[in-house]
Formats: C-alpha cells, structure tokens, sequence
C-alpha cells in the first residue's frame, strides 16, 4: 500500500495518533512476550519457515519466497508453502491451490507462489488450518509461510523480516501513527534481515539496534511475457526493439507501486504509471478504461505490469497483443540459504 506522508515524516498528524500508536505497541510486545513465554507446540515434522515484515505494505516477500523455494528444492528439499490468501473468495477453507486455480479462489500472490515454484501451497484466513491441510497431503521437509509473523499460533523453526531499502520504517511509529505493526525491536528477535533494493554498491544500513544476520536482496527484471500468454516472451532488449518510443503504460496494485515504476524507468523506459489498491481484484473494464484515456495507441505504448497484478488478468487477456508483465527474480546472498539449510537439515 501506499503511505501516507505523516508515516514518512512526522507530522501534526503523527502526533495526534500517537496515543493510539502505543497502544498498538503495548498490545503487539504482549502478544510476543506471551509467545515467548508459552510458544505453541509443534505443528508439523517440516521446518517451518516465516517470511514476514514488521511494516505495513510491501517488502519484497513473494520474490523472496519464490528465490528461497527453489533454492531449497535445488537442494533436494521437498518444500510447501501456507498463506492467508488475502483477497480471495472463496467459501470454503482451507484451500488446495492447483494448476486450474484462479486468483479469485486463492488469492494473487498464493497462485504466484504455486507457478513459479511448483510448490504444494494451501491455503486458508487461519494459517495453521492451511498447515494441516498441508501435511495431510504432501510430506514436506520445510515449509514457508508467506507472511504470519505477528500470527503466533503458529509455531516455527526460523524468522525472516523483509525490510524495503528505500521506505525503511518510515517514521518509526506504530499504526496509525507510522507504518510498523509492532515496535522496531522485533528484528532484533528474529534469525533474519534480509534488505531489498540496495544497489551493489550500498552498505547494509546501519541501525541504533542490533540486526539479525542481516543480508541483500536485489530484484533483477528477467523478461516481459504477454499476459494473457505467459509463454510467449520478450528479452529486455527484444521489447524495446518491439516498441522504439520506450514509452509505457504502466499499472500496479502492489504494496508498493513506485518500487515497480521506478524498476521500468530504470530500463529505460518512460513511465506513465497508474496504480491501484494492493490485491486489487480486476475486471477487463478497468484496463480497457486506461487504454482508451491514453492518448497514444497501445501498439506503440503498451501496457506493462506486475505479475502479481497479471495472475488476475490472464482470463480476460488472451485477446491481447499488448498487455505485457515484467518477470522479475530476486538475486540474494548465498550465505542465508548456505545457512538456512544448514538449520533445515
């Protein structure tokens, strides 16, 4: 989602909220120190792995999951993946996600998961209901949750924060006076940090408390692909090629649009981005709505956005030859997974 300016900088109307932003922190450092305290017991023979963040919007969390799944079934890892399933709507959980899912069944980012892994992933609002369905159905050595790291009932094994090299914490206050969900703290309690979008040449910034094995994070653009045909695809240079004005139309229901933006004007496009709610559930209408207020035609500015944004157009998309996604793979340090499976075996 996209901040408000009082949760960059602190304003009048961080102020103002502040009270009810310590109330968020005294209930969020109860509800950890309970689970210190009395930690459930264990769900599941796996490994369980919680990807997570402490701030309110994106970090990075599904191209992170996506890298460290297949690095750990490169490993001859069998691994699953549970989630929340946010947007989905779906009557009955939890939910089994298969190759004729759609992202109204099981949400956008869980069917991300399930075609760029091939992962088992179930899933369900209560996480530890998709967990269970999880072992009765495959035997999985690990398993991540995508997201949970406030959801303590359940248990795991490791804990990794996401942490947006740009936004950061913001102004370092709770809901609703800043973007953290519990006080900054936490990181210090969990085995992982792991920064997006510093460039080579940064520094892992430091902060007035301790990190916890703190770690990079880039996101590399791979490839465009059409959206209603994701098998066919364009190199970077090969879209270019296809359309000389290197200028876009482009869209995002991200956590956090300008990082997407920035990542296309970066390859030297020129950006006309639109954005919309996070999780966004698109109709065919509001695509055409931007096409047709666009001043110049599609076939020489096309239509470029996220694939968290195309699993939820593919159904509608088939008819176009300008609607494309940007493919993008997260490139980490190799010493968290050298790490990670270390713990996991």
């Amino acid at each position: 989602m996209s901040w408000p300016q009082f949760w960059i900088k602190k304003t009048w109307q961080t102020q103002l909220l502040s009270p009810l932003a310590k109330l968020v922190c005294w209930e969020a450092s109860r509800r950890l120190k309970k689970f210190r305290a009395t930690p459930p017991a264990k769900q599941t023979k796996a490994k369980v792995i919680v990807v997570g963040n402490v701030v309110v919007g994106g970090t990075g969390k599904t191209p992170f999951i996506i890298w460290l799944a297949n690095s750990l079934q490169a490993k001859g890892l069998k691994v699953g993946i549970i989630s929340r399933g946010y947007g989905a709507k779906n009557d009955q959980w939890p939910y089994w996600v298969t190759s004729s899912s759609q992202a109204q069944d099981c949400g956008d980012e869980p069917l991300m998961l399930y075609k760029q892994t091939g992962c088992a992933v179930a899933v369900a609002p209560k996480r530890l209901q998709a967990l269970q369905l999880l072992n009765k159905k495959a035997q999985c050595d690990v398993v991540i949750s995508d997201d949970g790291l406030q959801h303590y009932a359940l248990a795991r094994d490791i804990e990794i924060v996401l942490i947006d090299a740009k936004r950061q914490f913001g102004n370092g206050y709770c809901m609703p006076s800043g973007p953290l969900r519990e006080p900054l703290k936490r990181i210090t309690r969990v085995d992982f940090t792991v920064w997006n979008g510093l460039s080579k040449s940064e520094s892992i910034p430091q902060l007035d408390i301790a990190q916890a094995n703190p770690s990079t994070m880039q996101l590399q653009p791979a490839c465009f692909r059409l959206v209603g045909w994701p098998d066919i695809s364009l190199t970077i240079d090969g879209f270019m090629a296809k359309y000389p004005d290197k200028s876009v139309l482009a869209m995002a229901g991200i956590g956090n649009p300008k990082r997407f933006f920035e990542t296309l004007e970066n390859l030297g496009l020129k950006v006309d981005g639109k954005t919309f709610d996070d999780h966004y559930a698109y109709q065919k209408k509001d695509l055409n709505k931007l096409v047709t207020e666009c001043v110049e035609p599609i076939d020489r500015k096309p239509l470029v956005m996220t694939e968290k944004d195309a699993v939820k157009c593919t159904q509608f998309a088939e008819s176009e030859k300008h609607w494309w996604y940007l493919q993008v793979a997260a490139v980490c340090d190799d010493q968290i997974i050298k790490e990670i499976i270390q713990r996991c075996k």
